[in-house]
């Protein structure tokens, strides 16, 4: 069983609500973990767990009549419906039953039936059900037309783990290979575990560009378990993924009508595989940007190239790659360092975005709108940074972000990997510089104390 990391809070909250609740929905994409959640939660508690099948509510029913009748030792058990099952987990001592993969089960029709268990035949007993159909299940199990709307007391999505829960999984990964790591696996778990990050660039161009592995063809496969017409959603993630983020552009290239691709969008960013980003400050125009790291990368070095790497061919993705590579981890910069400035408390805001005004643009931007205060921050994928230089061109930028201009009291932060040399000020304006260095000490130290307070959790 892979390492588990994190999930604190996720741990918690099936915690609280099993002293009070009996129903509990765990979600998610595929690959997030969400089994290895319910597992390490029912560990040391009396509970079943049920892995439901894509193959028809009779299948499911055999299925886990022979698995209870093993566990519970009472031969020949033959359940005639889900009612029948949980009829006879009322008269056991089990605490929580778990089904997991209950999308299928929705495919197969079985929503009436558990309306009636929960209802009527679940008296005694906790109820975990958990999906990977993301949009099947906010669709048929949370809509308000469902017929279980209202009856799941927990609702509980789990995301990837934060760009910092690496230095937990590989304790002695450095920051530039953490950086590479993050860029390919988006924190995902199932991902993270075909690395061992020793020699993390080899290992990248081992198994992602290995058809053999999960990673080169899993943007396909996900899309295809997940959503009904999986060539138009992934020729809209193509689009974007090729710069092609306004809804009018994302039409001309998909060939999809306007007044269509709302559906499409909405689906993809219920999903998290996009999200939509505005200016700070702005209300209407706004760009469409794949939210996934690892998805970022299959369409920029894997999908160009996917029938030629499936061939055995692999000299011009790897070419591109490693022509590439360094670039593209820039953006995943800046996401780790809005990260790093968040979790370690750096400022204070009410307000955190990107900024752009026609050429002008700004990595991200914080602002306290009680105390009037603005923070500029850079990040730049660089070493020798000249701090001074980059806080020079902020200043310029930051005079067409018309906020509280005569009022704000103005800081900048820089991020890169390394400065030829910092500064603590600029024009009787503070300044804050971060290299690679401070990032991983304060990263690692983090991850001490939270080994030390393990024992308290």
């Amino acid at each position: 069983m892979t390492i588990f990391i994190n999930r604190k809070s996720e741990l918690k909250a099936l915690q609280d609500w099993s002293k009070k609740e009996k129903t509990a929905l765990i979600t998610g994409r595929r690959r997030i973990g969400k089994s290895r959640l319910i597992l390490e939660f029912i560990k040391h508690k009396k509970a079943v767990y049920l892995l439901a099948a894509d193959k028809g509510k009779e299948y499911n029913l055999r299925k886990f009549s022979e698995q209870i009748s093993r566990e519970f030792n009472v031969p020949g058990l033959r359940f005639n419906d889900f009612e029948e099952m949980f009829e006879f987990f009322e008269e056991t001592k089990l605490e929580i039953i778990v089904i997991d993969e209950f999308g299928y089960l929705i495919k197969a029709g079985v929503l009436g039936e558990f309306q009636r268990i929960i209802d009527s035949k679940l008296k005694t007993k906790k109820l975990i059900l958990s999906g990977s159909f993301v949009s099947l299940i906010e669709s048929r199990l949370l809509g308000y037309k469902s017929v279980l709307y209202g009856r799941i007391d927990l609702i509980k999505r789990i995301l990837p783990l934060k760009f910092s829960h690496l230095f937990e999984w590989f304790p002695d990964l450095n920051m530039e290979d953490a950086v590479k790591l993050y860029s390919v696996s988006s924190g995902i778990p199932r991902y993270l575990e075909f690395f061992n990050a020793k020699n993390t660039e080899k290992e990248i161009k081992e198994k992602m560009f290995n058809p053999d592995i999960l990673l080169f063809r899993d943007t396909k496969l996900l899309l295809a378990e997940e959503l009904p017409e999986p060539t138009r959603f992934l020729l809209i993630l193509e689009s974007i993924s090729f710069g092609k983020n306004k809804v009018s552009e994302i039409s001309d290239y998909t060939k999809i009508k306007v007044n269509q691709l709302p559906y499409y969008l909405n689906v993809l960013k219920n999903l998290r595989l996009i999200k939509h980003e505005k200016p700070l400050f702005e209300k209407k125009r706004g760009v469409y940007c794949i939210a996934d790291n690892y998805m970022t990368f299959w369409f920029k070095f894997i999908s160009p190239f996917f029938e030629e790497i499936e061939s055995g061919i692999k000299e011009n993705a790897i070419n591109k790659f490693e022509q590439n590579f360094n670039s593209f981890q820039g953006k995943v910069f800046e996401d780790i360092c809005k990260e790093f400035l968040i979790e370690n408390k750096l400022f204070y805001f009410t307000k955190i975005a990107r900024w752009w005004h026609k050429s002008n643009e700004i990595d991200f931007v914080c602002v306290n709108e009680k105390t009037k205060q603005i923070l500029f921050a850079e990040c730049k994928w660089k070493n020798k940074v000249n701090a001074k230089k980059i806080v020079t061109e902020l200043k310029q930028k930051s005079h067409n972000l018309k906020w509280q201009n005569k009022k704000r009291k103005e800081s900048y932060t820089v991020f890169a990997k390394s400065f030829s040399k910092k500064i603590q000020e600029f024009e009787g304006k503070p300044v804050k510089c971060y290299d690679l260095k401070d990032l991983e000490k304060t990263l690692k130290k983090k991850q001490t104390k939270t080994f030390s307070n393990a024992s308290l959790l």
